[in-house]
C-alpha cells in the first residue's frame, strides 16, 4: 500500500483502520448519504412501507462515539512508536451483529410507530453477515465499544433533526 511505502522510504507511521456502519449524531444528511438507520428511520415516520433485502441480514453497528474514542486511542499509540500499531489495520465496530430487521424494529419503537416491513433478497454484491473481530483493536490500544445498537439507535434518532 501507499502508507506502507512511505513507511519503508521515509518512516512515516501509519495505522490502517477499518469502520463498520458507523453511525450517530449528524450522520442523518439524506442528500449526501444514504444509509439504511436513516432510511428506515424516514420512513418509518413518513408511514411509509419500509423494504428490507435479505431477511436474515446480519451487520455490525457502531456508535459514533466509539469510533472516535477506537481512533483518538489508535492515534495516541501510533504517535508514540507502539511497534503493536504501527504498520497494523484495526476494526473499529461494536463487534455485534444485529440483524437488520431487529434495528427496523428499534426504529419503530424509539418512533412509536408500526411499520409495514417488506422482505427482499438480498441484491447482488451486498454483505449478508458481518461482524468484526476486534480483538486486535482490543489488545494493542484498549478499545472497548461501550454504545450498544440498542442504546445509540434510539440515541441517535432522539439527536437527529426530525423528519
Amino acid at each position: 500500500s501507499l502508507a506502507s511505502s512511505y513507511y519503508r522510504c521515509y518512516g512515516t507511521p501509519f495505522a490502517v483502520i477499518r469502520f463498520s456502519n458507523v453511525y450517530g449524531r449528524y450522520d442523518h444528511d439524506m442528500d449526501r448519504l444514504e444509509r439504511a438507520i436513516w432510511v428506515f428511520r424516514d420512513r418509518i415516520a413518513q408511514g411509509a412501507p419500509v423494504t428490507v433485502f435479505g431477511a436474515d441480514k446480519v451487520l455490525d453497528f457502531t456508535y459514533i462515539d466509539d469510533a472516535v474514542a477506537g481512533i483518538h486511542a489508535c492515534l495516541g499509540r501510533l504517535v508514540g512508536g507502539d511497534p503493536s500499531v504501527v504498520g497494523n489495520t484495526f476494526n473499529l465496530a461494536h463487534g455485534t451483529g444485529h440483524r437488520l430487521l431487529g434495528v427496523v424494529d428499534l426504529i419503530a419503537d424509539t418512533l412509536g410507530r408500526r411499520p409495514e416491513v417488506r422482505i427482499e433478497p438480498s441484491r447482488p454484491g451486498e454483505v449478508t453477515w458481518y461482524v468484526a473481530d476486534i480483538t486486535k483493536a482490543r489488545d494493542a490500544f484498549g478499545y472497548d465499544p461501550r454504545v450498544p445498537v440498542t442504546a445509540g439507535v434510539p440515541r441517535a434518532i432522539r439527536e437527529a433533526t426530525p423528519v
